[in-house]
């Protein structure tokens, strides 16, 4: 197994893996639909963080395969007190979970920013999955905000 950081050229060949990860219960609220139009807005997103220098994707690799990768960028737009990131994706294949590899990508991208100054990193993690939250838990995550979220029924008249 191995770790290696995604160059703006190789965003396509992780498309796949990002729409697993979308349409993943335990991952994902299933809220974004895993269409053309979307894999070419997600490859945009990603390419323009990678090409100005404002994120980094890693993937695992293993033989020859990706199995699972970490989205992180430090885009802000506006001026913060403390320097921040957001890890936006961390997504392993199901059946290679269980093996580290979750760690070593989290691993990698908190040395990475570590180096590059930031002091605080946030991420969004669906509740239910307990599974990513120990994880978060032991590198020393703590919740601190909570998003709520309301599921109308709509009237259509």
């Amino acid at each position: 197994m191995k770790i290696i950081n995604l160059k703006p050229s190789e965003i396509n060949n992780i498309v796949p893996l990002w729409l697993e990860f979308i349409q993943d219960e335990n991952g994902s609220d299933k809220s974004i639909v895993p269409d053309r139009e979307n894999c070419e807005k997600w490859e945009g997103f990603v390419r323009g963080l990678l090409e100005n220098g404002k994120g980094s994707i890693k993937v695992a690799v293993e033989k020859g395969k990706y199995v699972g990768y970490i989205l992180y960028g430090w885009k802000m737009p506006l001026k913060l007190i403390k320097p921040r990131a957001v890890i936006y994706d961390l997504y392993v294949k199901p059946e290679y979970r269980g093996r580290g590899i979750g760690t070593m990508l989290l691993r990698e991208t908190l040395e990475d920013l570590r180096k590059r100054g930031f002091e605080e990193v946030r991420l969004t993690v669906l509740s239910k999955n307990r599974g990513a939250i120990s994880l978060y838990e032991r590198f020393g995550f703590r919740e601190e905000l909570k998003i709520m979220e309301l599921r109308m029924k709509v009237h259509k008249d």
